[in-house]
């Protein structure tokens, strides 16, 4: 039995595609090159991925100025969740690591959780998108 789903969501849950969807969102255009060094992809990889959410109508190359190719979101959705998403019972807080003073910070953050865990992390090896922490509010004082 094969199932379909819907491309746009399935797009949207890649990892890289999810990325550059985030960073457009967050910004008017960016060229191709400042998407590049935002998701942290060769230039073959980022066109595929690029060219994929076009071809969705997400996203458009709206001008290109010489060699520079700007990009900017055409139509904005609702980005979907793989099935892990917090519970009722839980809140996911998520921070995008697309800048790169905010992903230095995360691993500055991260290392130091780890030496005071004791735990021995490499981050060198990641690329970092989000920062997503689970849990459930604390209960405010008269609170049931």
């Amino acid at each position: 039995m094969r199932i379909h789903a819907d491309p746009v969501s399935t797009a949207l849950l890649h990892p890289t595609r999810r990325a550059l969807y985030l960073a457009l969102l967050s910004a008017d255009e960016h060229t191709t090159v400042e998407l590049q060094k935002l998701v942290a992809v060769n230039r073959y990889n980022l066109y595929h991925h690029l060219n994929k959410l076009a071809n969705l109508g997400l996203i458009m190359n709206h001008r290109d100025e010489g060699r520079a190719r700007w990009w900017c979101v055409l139509n904005r959705v609702p980005l979907p969740t793989d099935g892990n998403a917090a519970t009722d019972d839980d809140t996911m807080l998520s921070i995008p690591l697309q800048d790169a003073r905010v992903q230095a910070q995360a691993r500055r953050l991260i290392r130091e959780l780890a030496e005071v865990s004791g735990q021995s992390i490499d981050l060198d090896s990641f690329t970092m998108e989000s920062l997503q922490i689970k849990g459930r509010p604390m209960k405010k004082e008269g609170d049931k």
